[in-house]
């Protein structure tokens, strides 16, 4: 078969002086230059300005939550003493109590919440974090926190509980209390 295509070629008429003219212009093929990576296409950018958006997006997300943590500090710091007092202790109401105007003084301020006691200091409370204070924790607010003679586990726990709850849950600012500690700082 070789044979027969080599006697063809070779029979084949010489080209005419214009078919030799088009074979003379005829040149090898180029092929096109390779395709840059550089620009990126348009969907790369907007692909690039998204991973940046997320990116800002969650350190500013890591930097709130960090804020929210170290200003609440205060309150996993009053949660972890009042867990650590014991109910049976004859001074555990005074101990709680105590924790517990630490906390309001340092969220409210000295002149809202300082020299309050009783039923002012149970209202206080109530007010400041819209927790219903049990009948145990009343008597015990009421009646034993300054009595060293009577101890009543029971009401001590349920005193203790309430001030976690309280601890957790208070909010940060109340109006009367923002106008105290604006009179407050207007008199130093």
């Amino acid at each position: 078969m070789n044979a027969t295509v080599l006697k063809q070629a070779q029979a084949a008429p010489p080209p005419s002086p214009e078919a030799q003219k088009l074979l003379e212009q005829l040149r090898d093929i180029h092929e096109p230059a390779p395709i840059s990576w550089w620009p990126p296409a348009p969907g790369w950018w907007l692909l690039a300005l998204l991973l940046l958006a997320c990116a800002a997006g969650v350190y500013l997300w890591l930097r709130h939550k960090r804020q929210q943590r170290l200003h609440n500090r205060y309150r996993v710091e009053a949660v972890e003493l009042l867990r650590s007092v014991d109910a049976g202790a004859r001074m555990a109401p005074q101990e709680i109590n105590e924790i517990l105007k630490r906390v309001a003084v340092t969220t409210y301020g000295r002149t809202a919440c300082g020299n309050l006691t009783g039923r002012p200091w149970l209202d206080f409370l109530q007010d400041s974090a819209e927790i219903e204070c049990p009948d145990a924790v009343k008597k015990v607010v009421l009646q034993h926190i300054y009595r060293a003679d009577n101890t009543d586990k029971a009401g001590n726990e349920a005193f203790r509980n309430y001030a976690i709850e309280w601890v957790q849950r208070h909010r940060q600012s109340r109006p009367a209390i923002a106008q105290a500690e604006t009179a407050e700082a207007g008199s130093v």
